[in-house]
C-alpha cells in the first residue's frame, strides 16, 4: 500500500497536534488510577458519612472488585471514545476537500483508509495500555499484586471492545458526508448493540460479552456460562465486517 507509514505518521502527528492523543491518554490513565482508589477508599467513605447510629455493613473489597470498576469505567469511556475520534475521519477530510488533495499524490484509497484504522487502532492501544498501567499499579499498591499477563489479555479484550465501535462509527465516517452524521451510525450501533445485549441469550456473544470475558482472563480464571472464542470471534467479525465494508464503499465514492 503506497504511502501507508507516511499518512500513519501525518494521523498520528496530527492527533497529537489537536491534543486528541494526549487527552485520551490521560483521561484512560486517570480511569485506570482510580478505580483500584475507589475500590478501596469508597465503603470507608460511606462509613464516614453515614449517619449516626446507622451500621453500615460492606464487604472487604478485593481484586475482583477492582476489575468490576476499571471495566465499567474503560469500557463505557472507551465505546463513548471510539465514536468521537473516530467519527471525523473521512467525513470531515471529505467536507474539506483534503482526502481529494492526498488521493491526488501517489497515495492509494486503502493506504489512505489503513492509515487511519492503524492510527486509530494505535491511539487506544496506548490509552487502554495506560489504564491498565495505572490500575495494576495502584492495586498492587493497595492490595496484592496481580500477575501481569492475565491483566494485558484483559487489556487486549478491552481494547477489542472499543475497535468495535470504532469501526462502526468509521463505516459512517466513509458513508455520511459529516462527523454528526457519522456519529449517530456510531451511537446507534451503540445503543442497537446494547438494547440485544439485554436479551440473556444475545449477551453472552455480543461486545458486552466482552466484560465478563475481560475479568474471567484477568482473574486467570473460567466463568460460568461463557464462551470467550465464540465472543471474541463475534466482536472480531463485527469489525472485519464494517471495515470491509468502508473499504467497499470508499472505493465507489466520488470526493
Amino acid at each position: 500500500m503506497t504511502g501507508l507509514r507516511q499518512l500513519v505518521a501525518r494521523e498520528l502527528l496530527e492527533a497529537w497536534r489537536t491534543y486528541r492523543l494526549l487527552v485520551v491518554a490521560l483521561l484512560f490513565l486517570a480511569l485506570g488510577i482510580t478505580a483500584p482508589v475507589v475500590t478501596k477508599y469508597l465503603p470507608d467513605i460511606i462509613r464516614a458519612f453515614a449517619p449516626a447510629g446507622f451500621e453500615v455493613n460492606l464487604p472487604t473489597p478485593g481484586i475482583a472488585d477492582v476489575l468490576d470498576q476499571l471495566l465499567k469505567n474503560t469500557v463505557q469511556f472507551g465505546a463513548l471514545a471510539a465514536i468521537l475520534l473516530s467519527m471525523g475521519s473521512v467525513a470531515t477530510e471529505r467536507e474539506r476537500g483534503t482526502a481529494a488533495f492526498v488521493l491526488a499524490k501517489p497515495v492509494t484509497r486503502t493506504a489512505f483508509l489503513a492509515a487511519k484504522l492503524v492510527a486509530l487502532g494505535i491511539q487506544f492501544g496506548l490509552a487502554v495500555g495506560l489504564a491498565t498501567l495505572g490500575a495494576w499499579l495502584y492495586t498492587t499498591l493497595l492490595f496484592d499484586r496481580p500477575p501481569i499477563l492475565p491483566w494485558l489479555a484483559m487489556a487486549a479484550v478491552v481494547w477489542l471492545s472499543t475497535s468495535v465501535y470504532a469501526a462502526v462509527t468509521f463505516l459512517g465516517s466513509v458513508v455520511m458526508r459529516s462527523s454528526l452524521g457519522a456519529a449517530g451510525i456510531g451511537f446507534a450501533g451503540l445503543i442497537v448493540l446494547s438494547l440485544l445485549s439485554i436479551v440473556p441469550s444475545f449477551a453472552t456473544w455480543l461486545p458486552a460479552g466482552l466484560v465478563p470475558v475481560a475479568k474471567s482472563l484477568a482473574l486467570d480464571e473460567d466463568a460460568a456460562g461463557l464462551d470467550p472464542l465464540l465472543t471474541i470471534t463475534t466482536s472480531l467479525v463485527i469489525v472485519a465486517g464494517a471495515i470491509a465494508l468502508a473499504w467497499w464503499r470508499f472505493h465507489r465514492t466520488e470526493l
